[in-house]
């Protein structure tokens, strides 16, 4: 009896407290965050992603007896044991503690997650040693004249605001010899 009630003991306290250590994400402003929810014996249970005391309105989605379920810019999608909560379109406000959640009979168990939004990086503008030169390259009426053949080659140009060069008119008359 005095083992059944040790072994009743751990059971419950294990179901009364956060499952795993505290999961730390940090992303951009815009973009979206994939968190891996991991809990012992969770298969079929209801699965919610939640921000604060985990009630009522702090609920952010759940997935109420479904595998994929979303509500605005929050999403679940439910592996049994194993679930993702993903945030979309981040925001600064976003940055806090969150908490995966698994209801149970008892009491339901936890995974912390905490979330830091920032602003994202500048876009790096190229150096001068490493950009490319824009070439502009004008070919203009090139021919070649013989009593056989005419070829004329079409004006073929490019222009670029950085670099110009114009090559003249070129002909080349073939005369029959003898």
């Amino acid at each position: 009896m005095k083992i059944l009630h040790i072994v009743s003991c751990c059971l419950l306290s294990a179901l009364c407290v956060v499952e795993s250590a505290v999961t730390n994400v940090e992303e951009v402003v815009g973009g979206q965050v994939t968190v891996v929810c991991s809990f012992t014996l969770a298969g079929n249970n209801n699965k919610y992603f939640c921000k604060g005391t985990c009630s009522g309105k702090d609920i952010l989605v759940e997935t109420k007896g479904i595998k994929n379920a979303s509500q605005d810019r929050y999403s679940i999608e439910d592996k049994g044991d194993v679930f993702y909560a993903t945030i979309k379109d981040l925001r600064k406000s976003d940055s806090g503690t969150y908490w995966c959640g698994v209801d149970r009979t008892i009491k339901d168990t936890f995974q912390e997650v905490r979330l830091i939004v920032t602003d994202a990086p500048p876009i790096p503008t190229p150096s001068p040693l490493t950009s490319r030169p824009h070439v502009s390259t004008t070919l203009t009426n090139l021919s070649t004249t013989s009593p056989y053949t005419s070829t004329t080659l079409p004006n073929l140009s490019t222009t670029s605001p950085y670099t110009s060069t114009t090559l003249p008119n070129l002909s080349t008359t073939f005369m029959a010899s003898g």
